[in-house]
């Protein structure tokens, strides 16, 4: 990535004709691809693809450098592939050749065949209020540390910036609940499908993020 941002990504006078692959042929490529679903966090939440990364097509620009590989091919999953050319325009730009194609048919197709779904928790603001009363959540906090120092923290919440989970991924305990809460929800799925895909099971996003906190009068504890 830092190559890229230097000198830039190869000039294309057209974009590539993805390939459409069909769930089974996803299955078989899965393992050695990475599935991006450029959903919103709410469809992902309720069903995606085990494994798959959770980012939202606005946030390609913003995101897909921090957490996506130049080595392994990516595919892309929609719910109705509406989307598809303006995030391999996004993506190209930043110097992923190595996108290969969509899964045909999009989502509606994956669960229509009987795949295994996986999900996690689509938590609002009071859901997790209620939550933190137990002992047992860990609240993960995956803004930018100038909104967090702007606005605050939810109390008891431990800040790692969504970009640097790769490499801090061993400070989110895997024996305990944890709610992912960004600013409105976006880099909080984001967030939460990367700990999904290295195992972590009790998953939820808080929809709304800090933004919703706020607005329903929760406290919160300013940081320097």
């Amino acid at each position: 990535m830092e190559q890229m941002n230097q000198q830039g990504a190869p000039v294309l006078s057209h974009l590539p004709d993805l390939r459409p692959y069909s769930v089974d042929e996803l299955r078989d490529i899965q393992e050695k691809s990475q599935v991006l679903d450029i959903r919103s966090p709410t469809s992902f939440a309720g069903g995606h693809i085990g494994g798959s990364l959770s980012i939202w097509k606005d946030g390609i620009p913003g995101f897909a450098g921090w957490l996506l590989s130049y080595d392994h091919p990516i595919i892309l999953v929609d719910d109705f592939n509406c989307h598809l050319r303006e995030v391999s325009r996004h993506l190209l730009r930043l110097g992923y050749d190595n996108l290969e194609g969509y899964l045909a048919g999009g989502f509606p197709a994956y669960f229509k065949s009987g795949s295994p779904i996986g999900q996690f928790e689509a938590w609002s603001v009071h859901d997790l209020a209620r939550e933190r009363k137990n002992g047992d959540l860990f609240l993960l906090d995956v803004r930018d540390i100038a909104n967090v120092r702007k606005y605050g923290m939810i109390p008891e919440a431990h800040h790692i910036y969504v970009g640097e989970l790769p490499g801090k991924v061993g400070e989110v305990p895997m024996d305990r609940k944890v709610a992912v809460y960004c600013d409105a929800g976006f880099k909080g799925s984001l967030g939460a499908s990367y700990l999904a895909g290295k195992g972590y099971l009790r998953l939820a996003n808080v929809l709304g993020g800090m933004g919703a906190y706020l607005r329903a009068g929760y406290p919160v504890e300013h940081v320097q």
